[in-house]
């Protein structure tokens, strides 16, 4: 599983390099350029590190081509249960769906919210997006991109 790296000076799995620009005398004034650069490179680190390529990713995720490669670049911010099929797609561990979740600005996922919790349980299991679908739909809850975020 993804997750496992220990390079603290990377950006895409850091926060250090925008917490030592908050330590400045002025207000970035380029965060959305900022947000996008941190969104690509993530995606681009995962990518390199697992050896699996956005094109694949993004149909094991049933995502638009279009919609999901935005995503992954960084030009457009999805809702939440998009980054999780990707997550589930790319067969990533919690840690690293939680940092997804995270560069995303999604927000993480709770386990005391049984719609997570079910998420969670998926993710550590090894699912993926279809089994993802069949467990919720058996839990009767909503399954992922169903209009509820």
């Amino acid at each position: 599983m993804v997750g496992n790296r220990e390079e603290t000076d990377d950006r895409t799995l850091d926060t250090t390099h925008m917490h030592e620009r908050l330590k400045g005398d002025t207000f970035p004034r380029d965060w959305d350029e900022f947000l996008d650069d941190d969104i690509r490179r993530f995606f681009d680190a995962l990518l390199e590190e697992t050896g699996q390529k956005k094109s694949d990713i993004i149909r094991k995720a049933n995502l638009s081509r279009t919609y999901g490669y935005q995503l992954m670049e960084g030009r457009r911010l999805g809702k939440k249960d998009y980054y999780l099929q990707i997550a589930l797609a790319m067969s990533l561990d919690l840690k690293t769906t939680q940092r997804m979740l995270s560069v995303t600005q999604c927000g993480a996922l709770h386990p005391l919210i049984k719609r997570d919790a079910a998420v969670i349980f998926a993710i550590n299991h090894g699912y993926d997006n279809i089994q993802t679908y069949e467990f919720m739909r058996s839990l009767e809850l909503p399954p992922l991109a169903d209009g509820t975020e």
